[in-house]
């Protein structure tokens, strides 16, 4: 995709104090995505998908292509609660997870299906990196399936996992769901291929929690 194509997306990132209408938008996202087309089984009232790491302290990314809603995720230091340490424990056989604050948790990361959803993953991974350099972050941890970790090696990722993949439940159609544990320290990351995924990041409209956000129509 050439770049001056990358200008129709943009990002919005910030707490769901600071940005209500983003992050409600986001949780309907979250539903559609991650309940109804992924079959996960999580708790969703009112078409909106919310759990206990949902707190003011979380920060959420969106990103939009226009006003439609395509992509996003979640963050949350690891000195505090959060979800892989507090539901998937077992998944760290091998290292302990983290309790530092210059350590994020990355989770509710996902794009919708759809044609250009590999792009749509390259620029959410970016924003990711964005995030996690404007915070000060040393490190990003996530429980992701499989075939989230080998795109992230296909993308020239360096990751560093906590365990083995184990099964962690069946989704709605009864299938099993495998998943690892792991980090991606970012001090590691010296793969030209990363860097140009950095790169993306840059050609995107971005709006931070410390500047006045706008008040967008947006559409989950």
């Amino acid at each position: 995709m050439a770049s001056e194509e990358l200008i129709r997306f943009h990002a919005i990132i910030g707490t769901e104090q600071q940005n209500a209408d983003v992050v409600d938008a986001l949780l309907k996202f979250r539903k559609t995505l991650f309940a109804d087309t992924l079959g996960w089984i999580l708790d969703v009232h009112n078409g909106r998908e919310r759990d206990q790491f949902d707190t003011a302290a979380a920060v959420h990314c969106a990103l939009f292509e226009g006003t439609r809603l395509i992509g996003g995720f979640r963050a949350i230091r690891t000195d505090g609660d959060y979800l892989a340490r507090s539901v998937f424990p077992h998944l760290a056989a091998l290292r302990d997870f983290p309790q530092r604050p210059d350590v994020w948790e990355i989770s509710r990361f996902g794009v919708l299906p759809g044609e250009e959803r590999r792009i749509a993953a390259k620029l959410n991974y970016s924003l990711m990196f964005h995030f996690a350099r404007w915070r000060g972050a040393t490190s990003l941890v996530a429980v992701v399936d499989l075939t989230y970790e080998r795109f992230l090696k296909a993308l020239g990722i360096r990751t560093r996992r906590y365990g083995p993949p184990q099964v962690i439940g069946r989704n709605a159609r009864g299938a099993p769901m495998w998943a690892v544990a792991g980090e991606i320290p970012l001090a590691e990351q010296t793969d030209p291929r990363f860097h140009a995924l950095l790169g993306l990041a840059k050609q995107v409209e971005i709006e931070h929690d410390t500047m006045v956000l706008r008040r967008r129509r947006v559409s989950a």
